[in-house]
């Protein structure tokens, strides 16, 4: 099994506003699962309105990228 995260796609006013700046995909979990498609299963507690939708990515991925903008982050 690997580490995911996972993330809700799509704004709404009730979860992921626009209004508060919230990103249009928003990370919401990171857990380990078999796949991707699984990942999104156990995050099914995660609140959704109609026009939303979960996707996952290996966690690995997203660290490494997110280590790689750590590196060149400018003040």
């Amino acid at each position: 099994m690997r580490w995911y995260i996972v993330y809700r796609h799509g704004r709404n006013p009730i979860n992921q506003s626009p209004d508060n700046d919230l990103p249009d995909k928003m990370a919401v979990a990171r857990l380990r699962a078999q796949n991707a498609e699984a990942a999104c299963q156990q995050a099914a507690e995660v609140m959704l309105a109609g026009n939303q939708y979960l996707s996952a990515e290996p966690a690995e991925d997203v660290d490494a990228k997110e280590s790689a903008l750590n590196l060149t982050a400018r003040a």
